[in-house]
Formats: C-alpha cells, structure tokens, sequence
C-alpha cells in the first residue's frame, strides 16, 4: 500500500509519463475556445488550391508548424530557401502546372458548430512562395 501512495505521488509531481505511470498531461491541460494553426495549400496556372499536407514527407522536413511559427523571424534567404523547398514538394506531388504556394493562418473557435460538425476556420493570407522567392501577402 506504502509503495501504491509513493507512486502516485511522485507520478503527480514528477512529469513522468512512462505508462501506466502517466501524470495525465494529455487530460490535464487547460485548452482555450480559441485554436489557432498553419495550412499551406499549393495553387495551380488556373488558381484552383489545394491541400498539401506539409507534415507526412520525408524527415528533411522537421514538421511545418515549428517551422512557419517563426518564419517571419528568418532571414530573406532562408525564407526563399524554405520556400523553395515547399514549392519543389508541390511541384512532386501535384505536377508542373503548380505555380505557388500559399500560407494561411488559421483560427478557429471549438464551440462553433454547423451542425454536428466544426465551422471552418478564418484563414488569413500570411505568405505567398513563388519561384522568385517569398513575399508577404497584402
């Protein structure tokens, strides 16, 4: 029984999370009604978008998200330099007729509904890569 209370205890202050040891954080967290997030879609000749899911390719990527939170903080060249790299992934996934990629922000409110499912996001234009480089938009 003494080990049972001294496990827990430690497990509780302690952020261990080797299971069944866990300390619950997934649970635990406080989560706001407003959710914030990247999407970047490529953009054909025609101008019709679509998705392209940044995160599932290969490891030279360390994840979008990390990576576009502080883009604006990069130098010129390592913008293009990324932006090259997301236009070239485009360009493989979505053949030659990509011609940029665009960067929105995202916002959302978990409480707001259409029904059973969640609204769409407010998107913002942020960033816009093209083979000359990146640009901010507006």
């Amino acid at each position: 029984m003494v080990l049972f209370l001294v496990t827990l205890v430690v497990c509780a202050l302690v952020p261990l999370n080797a299971w069944p040891f866990s300390s619950w954080e997934l649970f635990s967290r406080l989560r706001a009604d407003r959710q914030t997030g990247w999407e970047e879609v490529a953009v054909n000749r025609s101008g019709r978008e679509r998705a392209d899911p940044i995160a599932p390719r290969p490891p030279r990527y360390l994840g979008f998200q990390p990576i576009i939170a502080d883009f604006s903080g990069r130098t010129v060249a390592e913008r293009d330099a990324l932006c090259a790299i997301w236009l070239g992934g485009a360009i493989q996934q979505f053949g030659p007729r990509t011609r940029l990629v665009r960067i929105y922000h995202l916002d959302w409110l978990l409480s707001d509904r259409r029904g059973n499912r969640a609204a769409p996001p407010h998107r913002t234009l942020v960033w816009i890569c093209s083979p000359k480089g990146v640009r901010a938009a507006g």
